[in-house]
């Protein structure tokens, strides 16, 4: 480092000239958006996922996948390397004996704790049979209402594998998405916005409009006797 940046003052500054750098150039083009300049400019903003969202770049290390063969079955054999290399412990296996005498074995079950996992890609180092990928790109699903709605058994991994093939790179991402819609939809009641959440359980019974009046209202917590103040 030069006797400047051990200094600091100059790299504070440096920093404070980049941020408001940034700052007046957004704010000129939203500027010139709202009066219609500069349109095919397009100012830094949030993006607003799931409506918008960025493509993952070709290295994205996402949710994982089960391989196929040509025949469509699974090309993992079963030999534990992935569930041993991994750190977090998070796959779980149990071999059986293959139909194929020229196949040793295969995975009866092949498990993926997702809330466990830390996406570091030993396991596809680890497999001697390019059984395992996570080339995916899609991230792993964040929303369920269990543990188990986090475990990814050996059919999800396949389907990934033929959802990839089939419709490209965004296909999983899509039905990901999908999924997401469906869930909001099977799980929200309308007739309870007050509730402002996603699940009903250990919930009122839902109330139903039958002309006597509006929803009752849901007591609110005593916090100040909770922590005896």
């Amino acid at each position: 480092m030069t006797l400047w940046e051990r200094l600091y003052l100059g790299e504070v500054l440096r920093g404070l000239a980049t941020v408001n750098a940034h700052f007046v150039r957004n704010l000129a083009l939203h500027i010139a958006h709202a009066i219609g300049f500069a349109k095919a400019r397009k100012a830094m903003t949030t993006v607003q996922y799931p409506d918008e969202r960025k493509p993952y770049a070709e290295g994205y290390r996402g949710s994982h996948r089960l391989t196929l063969r040509p025949d469509s079955s699974v090309r993992c054999t079963a030999c534990f390397l992935c569930a041993t290399a991994c750190p977090a412990q998070c796959i779980y296996i149990e071999a059986g004996a293959h139909p194929d005498p020229a196949v040793e074995k295969f995975p009866l079950r092949y498990e993926i704790d997702t809330l466990q996992c830390i996406y570091c890609g030993l396991c596809v180092e680890a497999c001697p049979c390019d059984a395992i990928r996570m080339d995916t790109y899609v991230h792993p699903r964040v929303w369920g209402f269990d543990r188990k709605d986090f475990i990814e058994t050996k059919q999800q991994l396949m389907h990934r594998s033929r959802v990839l093939a089939a419709e490209g790179r965004e296909g999983n991402m899509r039905e990901m998405l999908q999924w997401y819609d469906e869930q909001s939809r099977a799980v929200y009641n309308p007739l309870r916005p007050e509730l402002k959440t996603y699940t009903e359980r250990d919930q009122p019974p839902a109330w139903k409009d039958d002309g006597a009046g509006a929803a009752p209202e849901i007591p609110a917590i005593d916090r100040h006797h909770l922590t005896g103040k």
